[in-house]
């Protein structure tokens, strides 16, 4: 399958992760004003899910650089640092049992998305493309992709982490694997 054929099923999987995430906004909202109650098996598959999206992540930015060869610009490179050792602590995690993983998972994602959120920034806003910290070779403003008119790759990387920070925060159970 061709590498911009993979590249859109991405930043449709992307979309669906915002729409998830705007959903479980809603919900934790909502929560919040008619103090109903959320059902405690959703809570106990939001670890799950986080543990699927983060693996999910990591394989794919593996995929883009290793068989679509796309180069990680620097801030690329940062954000892996996030969400490959976030991918592997919340695995670890779910097969332990080990209840107390949000406090080293929340503070990666919480990380990784404010690496996002400035990589994305260099993307978009054109007096930052010229940054310092990004390289001639593998510049960071380079948009690689740009589905729908604002999706790309930093965007797709910055979904995942938002909703596993509110997966993580928002919907902790006593049932779940993960705390």
């Amino acid at each position: 399958m061709a590498v911009a054929t993979i590249l859109s099923m991405f930043a449709w999987m992307a979309l669906l992760v915002n729409a998830i995430t705007l959903f479980l906004v809603i919900l934790l909202v909502r929560r919040k004003v008619t103090r109903s109650a959320i059902p405690s098996s959703f809570s106990v598959s939001a670890s799950q899910l986080a543990v699927v999206i983060t693996v999910a992540a990591s394989l794919g930015s593996l995929y883009l650089s290793e068989v679509g060869d796309l180069t990680p610009c620097r801030w690329c490179w940062i954000q892996r640092t996030a969400m490959y050792p976030l991918a592997f602590v919340l695995l670890v995690g779910w097969f332990t049992g080990d209840r107390l993983v949000r406090r080293y998972a929340v503070p990666m994602a919480v990380l990784g998305l404010a690496a996002s959120i400035w990589h994305y920034l260099l993307q978009q806003v054109p007096f930052l493309s010229d940054a310092e910290s990004c390289s001639l070779t593998t510049p960071c403003s380079v948009t690689y992709i740009e589905k729908f008119g604002f999706i790309s790759i930093p965007w797709m990387a910055g979904s995942v982490f938002l909703l596993t920070v509110i997966l993580l925060t928002g919907f902790r159970s006593t049932d779940s694997r993960i705390g």
